[in-house]
């Protein structure tokens, strides 16, 4: 697909209080389109942030792990994992021995880096398709965290 997929977001820091605003930016946006979706910002060792919408099956929390476990294995946005896996025709379990069971490669997880650090957290999304959880995320976030 295009270059121009968003492969992970890089901040000049990163806080617990940077991740309630992105994932409240997330959940208004959402709301605001009239969409259902599940939120969960975790730095690498633990939930800083987690949402889950009324009406989604009570299983989606394993969504938003297994999409967020390839963002992490291959820092970069599980979206862009998605799409290179089907261009050079490889799996995650037949290519890197990952378990389904643990890692989805869909749209809706993206690194999030801190310039001079490395990755320091995960932001997913899950609930619409996938290109559009990983969207969503671009969209609510691109005024007040992107530059």
């Amino acid at each position: 697909m295009e270059n121009s997929i968003l492969k992970k977001i890089e901040l000049e820091q990163f806080t617990n209080r940077m991740a309630l605003d992105m994932g409240l930016a997330i959940i208004t946006l959402a709301q605001k389109n009239h969409h259902n979706i599940a939120v969960k910002i975790e730095r690498l060792n633990h939930t800083v942030f987690l949402y889950v919408d009324e009406g989604l099956p009570a299983d989606k929390h394993l969504w938003l792990n297994r999409k967020a476990n390839v963002a992490k294995h291959f820092e970069e946005s599980s979206l862009n994992v998605k799409n290179d896996l089907f261009t050079h025709k490889m799996s995650l379990k037949d290519t890197f021995a990952l378990d389904d069971n643990s890692y989805l490669a869909k749209g809706g997880a993206i690194p999030i880096f801190v310039k001079n650090a490395g990755m320091v957290a995960v932001i997913t999304v899950s609930g619409l398709s996938d290109e559009e959880d990983h969207d969503i995320i671009i969209e609510a976030l691109q005024h007040q965290f992107f530059k």
